[in-house]
């Protein structure tokens, strides 16, 4: 009788064991590698939350982060991520960084440039092609700062981001205090790395690049 309680107390605890290293696991893996994350509103349409063929405004497509991406690296012009505006801010924002530190950002007639080049930005649909206008202020130019990032939408005639200070309303302190058009790399949480839901919509997202960018730098 002896023997067979043993060897329950062994199973058990065995199996105590197994359950904290997977739920150790698991957190390790949510908080510091990957985590799900929902994607609201139309801010991101057509590259995020476009489901059979309409631009949803709630919520929508459910992905999938990178949190470990930048604790190895920096963020990068194209890429898709997942931030705070600031450390008080508890909402989360899903945006394109457009902006990287030593950045001269100018928008004229519709359209970015980054150091006097005109981005393609091909990603944008025919609704917000040539449409990037300042929000909320007469800011059009805007010099990021070292290490922190300036951010749009896809969807630029719908997204609250840099242009507004990330305010859906106009703001007085983004009017006077500029430098709140730009995120912070502590605050951004990782990036997007893919869609896993609707099913129909499952895909990699990939970081946009910039060919006219790299053709500067070439003839330089």
């Amino acid at each position: 009788m002896k023997e067979n309680q043993k060897k329950i107390l062994l199973w058990v605890l065995d199996l105590a064991v197994n359950l904290a290293v997977i739920i150790i696991l698991v957190v390790v893996i949510q908080k510091w590698i990957i985590a799900p994350f929902d994607v609201s509103g139309s801010s991101m349409c057509d590259t995020l939350n476009l489901i059979e063929g309409e631009c949803h405004k709630g919520e929508g497509e459910k992905i999938i982060i990178n949190e470990a991406t930048y604790a190895f690296g920096e963020p990068q012009r194209g890429e898709i991520v997942v931030f705070k505006a600031d450390a008080k801010e508890e909402k989360y924002f899903i945006k394109r960084i457009i902006g990287i530190p030593g950045d001269k950002i100018e928008l004229k007639g519709g359209n970015v440039f980054i150091n006097d080049i005109r981005l393609e930005e091909n990603y944008l649909n025919p609704e917000n092609k040539g449409r990037t206008e300042p929000f909320f202020s007469d800011f059009s130019t805007f010099n990021v700062p070292e290490g922190k990032y300036f951010l749009l939408g896809d969807n630029r005639i719908a997204s609250t981001d840099s242009r507004s200070c990330f305010q859906s309303s106009i703001s007085l302190e983004c009017k006077n205090s500029p430098e709140k058009a730009f995120v912070e790399k502590e605050h951004i949480r990782g990036r997007a790395w893919f869609v896993w839901w609707p099913l129909g919509n499952i895909r990699l997202l990939y970081q946009a690049e910039y060919p006219e960018l790299s053709a500067s730098l070439e003839e330089k």
